[in-house]
């Protein structure tokens, strides 16, 4: 019996130290993950995925910040995802395919695998269309401004590497930052105000042009969120180095037209989540730069 009781006590105790150098080995990890720098964090995580932060707006409204964007991390892209009773919407794909599969993977966690695909997108830019891939091989149906289907034609599959010579990267570079990105063309294309009744739930889909004349936002009442797309930049001067005084002055009304919707949190193309303030700061923005002009 006593030979027993020794057995079982040299037992116990081996136990207690495996688990207790286990318990060691992880906060070690954690002590090393907390030392790490942001360029040895940066290198732990895929090319073309930047920094993404998750946040849950509601139970069935989630927006994505800080994706990978060339100009830093301060520039970071949002994109957004929409759950319904049966379907999920994509809103924005990312500038690459490791940006488009941390939003499916984000869906996925939430997803019962049945369900119809969206991916809706607010404009033409490459920053948020060169995921696209990622959606539509699994299914998607794409939403998108009629220009955006003509640009898709025009450019053809020269888009990457016209993206990739601006930013100063050969071949190799442009796909390992960006990935294997293929481009399609809309299944549905708008030109106007237009309402998606999916499941019974409205999503509006407003035509805002200013930053680009194929800008979209996309508001869901619900919920009262809107995916601004780059009709809104947070924290950062918006875009204008695509049009002109009359663009802008276009780019405003629409902003006026936008604080006309009952909003609890906008979701801007760069930047962090934000409110309707957020609206002002671009329009006070907008004005100077088209007195500047006159």
């Amino acid at each position: 019996m006593q030979l027993k009781n020794q057995s079982l006590l040299v037992m116990l105790l081996f136990a207690f130290g495996v688990m207790f150098f286990s318990s060691l080995g992880a906060l070690a990890e954690e002590e090393v993950e907390d030392t790490l720098t942001p360029e040895e964090k940066e290198l732990a995580s895929p090319p073309g995925l930047g920094n993404p932060e998750v946040h849950k707006i509601t139970e069935d409204i989630y927006a994505i910040t800080g994706l990978y964007h060339p100009a830093g991390e301060e520039v970071g892209v949002s994109a957004g995802i929409i759950f319904t009773r049966n379907s999920v919407i994509f809103i924005d794909a990312g500038m690459t395919i490791a940006s488009a599969e941390f939003l499916w993977q984000v869906a996925e966690k939430k997803m019962k695998g049945k369900e119809h695909l969206y991916l809706i997108l607010t404009h033409r830019h490459s920053d948020h269309v060169f995921g696209m891939r990622v959606m539509k091989e699994k299914g998607a149906k794409v939403v998108a401004h009629t220009i955006l289907r003509d640009w898709f034609q025009l450019l053809g599959g020269r888009y990457k590497q016209v993206i990739a010579q601006k930013m100063g990267w050969d071949r190799e570079k442009g796909n390992e930052m960006l990935g294997d990105v293929l481009l399609f063309p809309p299944d549905q294309v708008i030109d106007r105000d237009t309402v998606l009744n999916i499941d019974g739930e409205e999503i509006h889909i407003l035509v805002t042009p200013g930053h680009l004349w194929d800008e979209l936002s996309i508001y869901h009442p619900k919920s009262r969120t809107l995916f601004a797309g780059d009709a809104i930049y947070e924290g950062m001067p918006p875009h204008t180095a695509f049009g002109g005084p009359d663009d802008w002055k276009l780019w405003v009304a629409q902003l006026q037209r936008l604080k006309e919707l009952d909003i609890e949190t906008v979701v801007p193309g760069h930047g962090k989540l934000c409110s309707k303030k957020e609206i002002d700061r671009n329009i006070a923005y907008l004005q100077e730069e088209i007195s500047r002009t006159k």
